[in-house]
């Protein structure tokens, strides 16, 4: 059979007649058109590499609900994997212009770097497939039974990552690295990236714990480093939150792990703690009696546990109040601003007074004191301390 023959590239570029040239232009042109042929070899690894990233990102988005982001994906790792070996696989080129034997290259190490590829393409699948449904089937043991699926999704994570990490091995060792020295050199670099990495592993390590002790869960409204939001997933390295505002918040596990954190969803009800202000010149017992009256008559408010109001302050110009309710954990935000809003009109129909800061005005000529002016009410600048039906939790 014959074989096609293909020209090399630099052969057009160097049967250019060069002899008008100056000396030491005719001199450089056979160095210039090798090692220029190597770097625009290279852009074209580049762009090539590129392009099967952006394919690989563009199906990933095709794939993902529109409200999430790629970053720091599976998607997201494959697109670079990808990219990787696409620099292997074409890296003959380069090396083929640049004098070397590309061919015994290709044929030596061509096909493990294809068997490497596709590794790490089975791995990809493979990891995918079993994280995916570990998740659904966390989700539908949650459904049916009310199970815990937070352990089954940290596992999830965990076993995508160890799949990765046992593929990568396999493909490095399809390039020609030995089973040994390979071994070697992972426990060196582990040994390694564990010192530089100390921040990660103890993220690992907290992200262990969380899913041992599990103080919250997914689907739990906490308080984590001093932010709120609904755990949506718990990895080995962060955990997420959506915030009230649909906005996601990665969270690493360390600072989750080592701070103060706060379970509103936890417990099945949860006490409203609400303060209000009234006159000196109001009847307590009647304010007292409306508060508590307004309170039982909202049917989300849990009358069992009792509802107690009281004075809780008395201030410069005011009488502070304060109210408390048990509701129902989901039941919080909503009977807070019924509760609000609703004492707010009872007292405005009951002719309670809801009083500003007040200022005295006295004029003093010389030793003797006048009598003094009229009042002069201010609003106040900014909020009292507890302001009008104001919740503490």
């Amino acid at each position: 059979m014959t074989q096609m023959a293909f020209p090399h590239p630099a052969d057009f570029l160097l049967s250019l007649d060069t002899a008008a040239w100056p000396g030491w232009a005719s001199a450089a042109w056979p160095v210039v058109v090798k090692w220029g042929l190597v770097v625009a070899s290279v852009a074209l690894i580049w762009i090539v590499s590129s392009i099967l990233k952006g394919v690989i990102l563009f199906i990933g988005r095709r794939l993902t609900p529109k409200d999430r982001s790629l970053e720091s994906t599976s998607w997201d790792l494959a697109a670079s994997t990808a990219r990787f070996f696409t620099f292997i696989l074409m890296m003959p080129l380069p090396l083929g212009l640049a004098g070397y034997d590309w061919r015994s290259l290709v044929e030596k190490y061509g096909p493990g770097a294809f068997a490497a590829t596709i590794i790490l393409v089975v791995a990809f699948v493979i990891a995918n497939a079993v994280s995916n449904s570990l998740r659904r089937f966390g989700a539908r043991a949650h459904a049916h039974s009310g199970a815990d699926d937070t352990l089954i999704a940290f596992s999830a994570s965990l076993i995508k990552y160890i799949i990765f990490a046992v593929a990568i091995v396999f493909a490095l060792s399809q390039l020609g690295f030995p089973a040994a020295s390979l071994a070697a050199v992972l426990g060196a670099a582990g040994l390694a990236i564990g010192l530089a990495l100390q921040d990660t592993l103890k993220s690992v390590a907290a992200g262990v714990m969380l899913a041992i002790f599990r103080p919250f869960r997914i689907g739990d409204f906490v308080t984590l480093a001093t932010l709120d939001g609904t755990v949506t997933n718990i990895t080995p390295f962060t955990t997420s939150l959506r915030q009230i505002d649909n906005k996601i918040v990665s969270i690493t596990n360390d600072k989750v792990w080592g701070s103060p954190l706060i379970n509103h969803t936890q417990e099945p009800r949860r006490r409203l703690d609400l303060y209000f202000t009234v006159s000196y010149d109001d009847d307590l017992d009647h304010v007292i009696d409306v508060m508590r009256t307004t309170a039982d008559a909202h049917p989300s408010v849990l009358t069992s546990l009792g509802t107690w109001a009281g004075v809780h302050n008395l201030g410069d110009w005011s009488v502070e109040l304060r109210l408390r309710a048990w509701v129902a954990t989901g039941d919080f935000v909503q009977v807070k601003a019924d509760l609000n809003k609703g004492i707010k009109q009872a007292f405005d129909a009951s002719g309670i007074t809801i009083p500003f800061p007040t200022q005295v005005e006295y004029q003093y000529d010389g030793a003797k004191k006048s009598a003094p002016r009229q009042p002069v009410f201010e609003r106040p600048a900014g909020p009292p301390e507890h302001p009008e039906g104001g919740g503490s939790d």
